[in-house]
């Protein structure tokens, strides 16, 4: 029989402006929702009040507006799964901006919302004019960062530099959005920081977990291949899902597939345009592949352009939740047809109120290795064994990626690092905490 203490729950901490009002918002709390996005879109907090007897309006969150009108207000929240198995560890949100406060009735509630990029803040709001000369991509979004009061994570293995970009009417972090596009480069803020990455370098990355359709049951026609019949234990169980071949959220107007002769020097690229592109579209999808003519880079081009734009694959899963499920990571379908294989969680929102439970937006990654993951994953182990006896202490403001680049040179070989340390670590090579003693293979 189960007692009371191992029932599965979730407890959740919340700091405001620096104060921890976990007790004092405890038996207020509806729920809580924290929203991690892979890129393009801000990470944000929601928090929702039972406010019958206008504590929260009247008092406490008037104090609080009033005073945000002088500085900014900052939240943020840790979720903490109890007796949830295999569910993750405690899951921090980073900080957010209070951005607004919307009250609503009967019954009377609060919703107090936080943004890692507030709407209001001058990076989004303040359009500007300006000529940025003889600048790379991480200078200008150092600069833009170092502007908003923001620091700069530049994790591209490509930086390219301008002679001269022009930045006409248009708000910094617009402006900079544009730049990481046209380079084929993703842009996320998070946690006070601007990260500019390549998403095929976390594509990469060994799934974090497989989803079966029949929920990670094992089939009477093939128990051999898990020893038993029952549950898959490196299988998740889900609530529902939705599969889609719609059109991507983000039509690309074209596709440009480019390659730098190493031998020659020479750059081959070749451009596709889509079908009824006006030319006006500013959004381009940036491909590098090895080709030996324009005609074969244009070819590539059509066939990635058509891919994405038209056969694009989705999916969306709300599972019981899951803390190592969070935007970047990748994991497996199988049993879903068409849909089977490698997709990257793209959005993972996490809610507490009357349980817990996590859903996450996919989409297919744009090189599907299949199922070469599976042998990464039984390799896992052999990372420590091969160490070379070096151990690196986590301080605040470090990543996998820097650390990957201080003692190899460079920073994509941080999935050596990981795999290494991917017990300590968890499910998400971002989380990485100062005091950690990470093996360096």
């Amino acid at each position: 029989m189960i007692g009371p203490n191992d029932a599965r729950r979730a407890a959740v901490e919340v700091t405001f402006d620096g104060a921890d009002i976990t007790s004092s918002i405890r038996p207020y709390l509806l729920s809580l929702t924290y929203t991690d996005s892979e890129e393009d879109r801000s990470d944000s907090l929601q928090i929702q009040l039972q406010d019958r007897d206008g504590l929260w309006l009247e008092s406490w969150l008037n104090k609080a507006v009033e005073a945000s009108a002088a500085s900014k207000l900052t939240m943020s929240a840790a979720i903490t799964p109890e007796n949830w198995g295999s569910g993750g560890g405690s899951l921090p949100t980073g900080s957010f901006e209070l951005d607004s406060v919307d009250a609503g009735g009967p019954p009377a509630t609060v919703t107090i919302k936080g943004s890692s990029l507030a709407y209001g803040s001058s990076i989004r709001q303040t359009k500007k004019t300006k000529a940025w000369e003889g600048y790379s991509l991480s200078g200008i979004a150092n600069e833009i960062a170092g502007n908003a009061g923001l620091t700069c994570m530049y994790e591209a293995a490509r930086n390219p530099t301008y002679k001269r970009k022009e930045q006409t009417k248009k708000s910094d972090i617009t402006f900079l959005s544009e730049l990481c596009h046209d380079e084929g480069i993703s842009l996320k803020c998070t946690d006070g920081q601007l990260v500019l990455f390549d998403q095929s370098t976390y594509e990469a990355l060994p799934p974090v977990a497989t989803i079966r359709k029949d929920g990670g049951r094992i089939l009477p026609a093939a128990p051999q291949a898990h020893g038993a019949y029952g549950k898959d234990p490196k299988c998740l169980a889900y609530e529902t899902y939705d599969l889609s071949t719609g059109a991507a959220e983000t039509q690309y107007g074209s596709c440009r597939v480019s390659y730098a002769d190493p031998a020659t020097g020479k750059c081959i690229e070749g451009i596709a345009t889509a079908d009824g592109d006006d030319g006006k579209s500013e959004q381009r999808l940036e491909i590098t592949a090895k080709v030996s003519s324009t005609g074969e880079a244009k070819m590539l081009a059509e066939k990635h352009l058509r891919l994405h734009n038209k056969f694009n694959r989705s999916a969306s899963f709300t599972l019981p939740g899951n803390t190592a499920l969070v935007a970047g990571v990748t994991v497996m379908l199988e049993g879903f047809g068409g849909w089977d294989g490698k997709y990257m969680v793209k959005q993972a929102a996490h809610t507490v109120g009357g349980g817990y439970t996590t859903k996450i937006d996919l989409r297919k990654v744009l090189s599907d290795g299949g199922g070469s993951a599976d042998s990464t994953d039984e390799g896992t182990g052999g990372g420590a064994e091969e160490s070379s006896g070096q151990t690196y202490t986590v301080k605040s403001g470090d990543s996998l990626w820097n650390i990957a680049k201080q003692y190899y040179g460079s920073g994509a070989m941080y999935t050596k690092i990981y795999e290494a340390n991917k017990d300590l670590i968890g499910g998400n090579p971002n989380l990485i905490f100062p005091g950690q003693k990470l093996i360096i293979p």
